[in-house]
């Protein structure tokens, strides 16, 4: 497969680039973000945009390619509905709408969130994401709703305080491989959340939304089936 990643700079998008690269499946990873990822790696090429908007003058270099992974998120904190869809909604649904227009039959696996299902405003604008997604004719898609995430070794999120949470939970982290077993539904790993997108987008799974213990279901395995 040939793999576009958005959000390799970040927690859950490096989880999955480093997934991606360790599997043979996996013949090469295009990295689009604002942000170096900071990895160099034979089968890792990135293309850094300024701002992400603004990409008619690349289109020509996201032909050729089997699957994007969305890894990008904001915090809603201070933002309203209006500046916080723009990055969540507007952003997505347009590199979606150009990545199919120039791989037809892409497959698609979009990173939501654990209570995007409820009435909250960022859940509201998820939910329609996950809708509008839904709606396009990937070959196969699906969306993911991580609850809490335990980041591996050299991992770590761009969000300040989901980083002072990670500080927080470090001790409850040591048990970590227990926490998903014993509840599925609230814990899961970087490494188990990036075998799980990678397996989304290899049309290794039947459900569109994939809660934590879907999540942990599908990735918990380490070797990837075609």
């Amino acid at each position: 497969m040939k793999i576009i990643l958005f959000g390799a700079s970040g927690m859950v998008g490096s989880a999955v680039l480093r997934e991606a690269l360790d599997a043979h499946e996996v013949e090469s990873v295009l990295a689009i973000g604002r942000h170096s990822c900071g990895v160099e790696h034979p089968k890792l090429r990135e293309l850094l945009l300024p701002d992400l908007f603004d990409f008619a003058a690349v289109e020509d270099q996201i032909a050729g390619y089997d699957a994007c992974i969305w890894a990008i998120g904001v915090s809603s904190v201070g933002l309203d509905e209006a500046a916080y869809a723009q990055v969540t909604e507007a952003l997505t649904l347009a590199w979606a709408q150009a990545l199919l227009r120039r791989n037809p039959g892409l497959s698609f696996c979009y990173c939501s969130a654990a209570g995007a299902g409820g009435k909250a405003m960022w859940a509201r604008v998820r939910q329609r994401v996950e809708s509008a997604l839904q709606s396009m004719p990937f070959q196969h898609a699906g969306i993911v709703r991580p609850a809490i995430i335990r980041p591996g070794p050299g991992i770590r999120s761009r969000t300040w305080g989901y980083r002072i949470g990670m500080v927080l939970l470090k001790p409850i982290f040591l048990f970590s491989p227990a926490l998903v077993r014993t509840l599925p539904s609230m814990f899961t790993t970087s490494e188990i959340l990036g075998r799980a997108m990678l397996r989304v987008v290899q049309g290794q799974t039947d459900p569109f939304v994939l809660e934590s213990i879907d999540i942990n279901r599908l990735g918990s395995q380490r070797s990837l089936q075609r």
